[in-house]
């Protein structure tokens, strides 16, 4: 008795695929080719059969549509919207469930040729039932895609051309899929190109009446790209809890936002937190214009206020529970940001304007209130203003303020700006390099004269004030294209520090281990080693933002008292190590040696180079280098 064939390998099974699309004169997408080995290894199905039975019994369809009838409901509007455009034109348009089962159906006029082929309500079309297919095939893809004639699997198909999007919840979780679909089109595929762009811009909508019914009585925001307010595929949506953080989203926002997306704070996304929008917005009345965090382009965002919205407001004795982290705390023990922190106490309080650099989340705000707390102006206000997330058209109004009857459209009482609200002192002016040109030469003359003279107002108001500027941006470059004054620079950088990335940072351990204890819900977790190597490994591109972040999603995730790698994000067990890493931790170690050493011989420099074994001029050629300042030099 001979022994049974072997199986075809995966090699000779793609060549086969390879030559029957070649056959045909087709050159098989990668997701096509993928469906039919799928279809042949996993489904165990043969071309040429030619009947499937795919479809469900009258009473079954019934039971299922009435297990789904809400989700009916609320895409029927869209499924007949794309039938008024294209039955004419002999398309089939189907609304299928996650598992392939058809729902609802809009035939043209000739129902019978499309009833015996499958096109009707309750025929499954799951891949593994029907093979390559354009329902099956794009349910199993996750993406928007057309198969035309014989690039269905089974040949009792290839008389369809199916063009199909995905439909997804506002989890990022398949709700179903949107299909048109025409018979015996004998035209090229490239001619379904606009049918598939209406089949998706349909399932936009449909998925965007979803999110508008589930999150109805929640605050939701609606992001375009400045100037595209009518591209339905490029806006965002997002829904936020009364915390403000995300917890649902549109397609195009979880496109936009491949990292862990729900659970973020909208100020993480945004330059602003729910009150700023609420205000920037009067309740939802207006549009404004922001930059988000990622974004290099402004976006348009809209916010939608349900009826009977409280804002949330954390009370007094809470706030005064939770205090701000001081300096020698968020310098940690990086030996450049204690050197950093060492000299920003000695301008405190000396008139010296302070200008803070830095990638965006590297904590400049947070420097600049702790540089307040430890000022002697800590019981007087602390102002911030971040002048990327005011509308050109306001900023002017925010920061210098006006009376009562200035202009059409003003409060009737005025108002103060943050110039004079932070009279006695500190005003933070965080992303600097986004004020518009023309404030900057009237925020010049008011830091000169220390006075200030509101829009509508008959004589100027003496200030007192500290100013604490940030940027991320290169204000050098800035200047030498006009987009910045040169005067004001030097105004604001009495004294500049640049705040390292973390990915620079040599006290990256200890900072976890801090941030960590610091959330609420980590009390008693631990990091495993290989979960510690892998955030010590991240560049962190989103910096301490970033890390606070998914510290927050290892907690949330976290079992059995252990954070592993199972509870970290995709963002970071996909990303490489940095390419310096093992170089910053050989510094780091280095510099922490050499700081012990130096200790251990009470600061004799003679002495603790012996002990090195180095020379006096390399051991301070050293200290310089990581930062190391004796302390009677401080």
């Amino acid at each position: 008795m001979s022994a049974p064939a072997a199986p075809p390998r995966p090699s000779d099974l793609a060549a086969v695929i390879d030559c029957h699309f070649a056959n045909r004169g087709l050159t098989p997408e990668p997701v096509i080719a993928q469906s039919w080995y799928r279809s042949i290894t996993q489904h165990h199905l043969d071309p040429a059969q030619r009947h499937v039975d795919n479809l469900l019994s009258a009473s079954e369809v019934r039971q299922h549509q009435a297990r789904h009838e809400a989700w009916l409901n609320l895409a029927g509007q869209g499924l007949n919207g794309l039938a008024q455009r294209v039955a004419p034109a002999g398309f089939a348009v189907l609304l299928s469930d996650r598992n392939g089962i058809t729902l609802d159906a809009r035939l043209p006029n000739d129902t019978q040729r499309y009833t015996r082929a499958g096109l009707v309500a309750g025929a499954c079309w799951d891949e593994s039932i029907a093979g390559t297919n354009g329902i099956g095939t794009a349910l199993a893809a996750g993406v928007a895609l057309t198969i035309h004639r014989q690039e269905h699997f089974l040949s009792s198909n290839a008389r369809l051309s199916c063009s199909v999007a995905p439909l997804f919840d506002a989890q990022n979780q398949l709700l179903g899929c949107l299909n048109a679909t025409c018979l015996h089109d004998e035209g090229p595929k490239q001619a379904q190109h606009l049918t598939l762009q209406l089949v998706s811009l349909y399932a936009r909508m449909i998925e965007d009446a979803h999110f508008r019914q589930h999150y109805r009585d929640r605050l939701t925001l609606a992001l375009n790209p400045e100037g595209q307010a009518g591209d339905l595929a490029a806006r965002q949506l997002l829904a936020l809890d009364e915390n403000g953080r995300v917890i649902g989203a549109n397609r195009a926002a979880f496109l936009n936002h491949p990292q862990a997306l729900l659970g973020q704070r909208i100020d993480q996304l945004l330059p602003a937190d729910i009150d700023q929008l609420l205000e920037l917005t009067r309740g939802g009345a207006r549009g404004v214009t922001l930059r988000a965090h990622a974004e290099q382009r402004p976006l348009d965002i809209g916010l939608r206020v349900p009826a009977g919205y409280r804002p949330r407001r954390v009370p007094a004795d809470k706030r005064a529970n939770t205090p701000h982290p001081g300096l020698d705390s968020l310098a940690g023990e990086d030996p450049h940001l204690q050197q950093a922190v060492r000299r920003l106490r000695k301008v405190l309080d000396k008139d010296i304007a302070i200008l803070l650099g830095g990638e965006t989340g590297t904590g400049k705000e947070a420097f600049a209130r702790a540089l307040h707390q430890a000022s002697e102006r800590h019981a007087g206000p602390f102002v911030a203003l971040n002048c990327a997330a005011i509308p050109e058209s306001l900023i002017e109004s925010e920061l210098f303020g006006y009376r009562a009857g200035s202009f059409t459209g003003a409060n009737r009482k005025g108002m103060k700006g943050k110039l004079e609200l932070a009279d006695g002192g500190t005003l933070f002016l965080d992303e600097i390099g986004d004020m518009p040109a023309h404030l900057q030469t009237r925020l010049l003359r008011v830091l000169a004269e220390r006075e200030l003279l509101p829009l509508g107002a008959e004589a100027p108001v003496a200030l007192d004030i500290q100013v604490i500027s940030a940027t991320h941006q290169d204000l050098a470059a800035l200047i030498a294209s006009k987009g910045f004054r040169e005067d004001l620079y030097y105004r604001l950088s009495g004294m500049r520090v640049q705040l390292p990335a973390l990915r620079e940072r040599s006290d990256r351990g200890t900072l976890i281990e801090r941030l960590l204890a610091g959330l609420p819900g980590a009390a008693g977790l631990r990091l495993d080693d290989e979960a510690r190597r892998c955030l010590l490994g991240h560049p962190w591109p989103g910096n301490i933002r970033q890390m606070l972040n998914v510290l927050r999603y290892a907690v949330a995730l976290a079992e059995d008292g252990v954070i592993g790698l199972d509870c970290l994000p995709e963002e970071v067990l996909a990303s490489p190590a940095p390419p310096r890493l093992l170089e910053q931790q050989v510094e780091a170690m280095e510099a922490r040696h050499l700081l012990e050493l130096l200790q251990r011989q009470r600061w004799n420099m003679s002495a603790a180079a012996d002990a090195a074994g180095i020379s006096r001029s390399t051991l301070y050629r050293k200290m310089k280098l990581y930062g190391i300042v004796q302390p009677n030099q401080r």
